[in-house]
């Protein structure tokens, strides 16, 4: 007798236990909310080649999400630097402050910013910049572009939008660089 009352007591404490532990696991869920990552920061690509632009995401939400990528142009012109033709002016400020780079901070108002294409369900609608192009998004949030262009250097922003996770992060971003093929083309 006084076996089975341990025994149901045992029972007890380990569902008390795993309860606990599936209410601790939905509030970590809870606060995490929406996690967005974009596992490359930078990524150097061919000129008229094929490229893909990674981006992972987690949510706790069981609606569809929203998948969108961004690009957003450099503030100013990135080759002046490959060709080590920087300003000293641009030199200097960027030496001060260690975390501003003047090639990506800058606000919107002063660059290009323009939607490549949005994903909803299975449905892909690319942004009127790049329709007739081969670009669409794979593997749930990946964006393909079947053919890179001289204009596609610049930021890349992998934005996941939820009905019902609002809270966490949101987007990533990747920084793509289209090179010439040494060899030429």
């Amino acid at each position: 007798m006084n076996e089975q009352l341990e025994l149901h007591q045992i029972q007890g404490s380990l569902e008390n236990i795993s309860s606990t532990a599936s209410q601790e696991n939905k509030k970590i869920a809870m606060v995490e909310g929406l996690q967005v990552t974009v596992p490359d920061k930078k990524k150097v690509a061919m000129l008229f080649q094929p490229t893909v632009l990674r981006c992972h995401f987690s949510t706790s939400s069981h609606q569809p999400a929203v998948v969108q990528w961004k690009f957003k142009s450099y503030c100013q012109d990135r080759m002046g630097e490959s060709l080590g033709m920087s300003s000293t002016r641009v030199q200097s400020l960027s030496k001060r402050n260690l975390e501003w780079d003047p090639y990506l901070d800058c606000l919107d108002s002063r660059r290009t910013v323009r939607v490549v294409a949005s994903k909803q369900g299975s449905t892909v609608t690319l942004g009127d910049f790049y329709r007739g192009r081969e670009i669409t998004i794979v593997h749930d949030a990946d964006l393909q572009i079947g053919k890179l262009m001289w204009g596609d250097s610049g930021l890349y922003y992998c934005i996941i939008t939820t009905p019902d996770d609002l809270e966490g992060k949101n987007e990533d971003s990747v920084e793509l660089l289209v090179l010439e093929n040494a060899r030429g083309l």
